[in-house]
Order: C-alpha cells, then structure tokens, then sequence
C-alpha cells in the first residue's frame, strides 16, 4: 500500500525537482519556449503539478 503511494506522488515530485535543478545549474541561457513561460505567472504552472499529483493519489485509491 506505502509502496505504491510512495510511487503516485514520489515520482512527480522527483521529476519536478530533478528538472528544476537541471535547468537552474545550467549557466547558460535558457531555451526560448522555457524563457517564454517564465515570463508568465506561476500559477498555471502550479495548477498543472497539482492536478498531476492529484490525478496519481485519485487514480491510486481507485485502484485499490
């Protein structure tokens, strides 16, 4: 059961903090479609991981 949890939410929340750290140790600059959504607000971007994260805890219960 921990397993599988640790699985639903554990991953997104890997990738999301492995890619940020990947794009901030870069010192170079960063792609134009990644230029273009930092110029945005955040809150798209927060909406997305949370309904992703969202989507693996609901899909997870169903599954049981």
């Amino acid at each position: 059961m921990t397993k599988e949890l640790l699985i639903a939410l554990g991953l997104p929340i890997a990738y999301l903090v492995v890619t940020t750290a990947f794009l901030a140790g870069r010192h170079q600059h960063l792609p134009r479609f990644v230029q273009r959504l930092t110029a945005r607000d955040a809150l798209l971007w927060n909406s997305l991981l949370g309904i992703t994260i969202a989507v693996a805890a609901i899909r997870w219960a169903l599954g049981r």
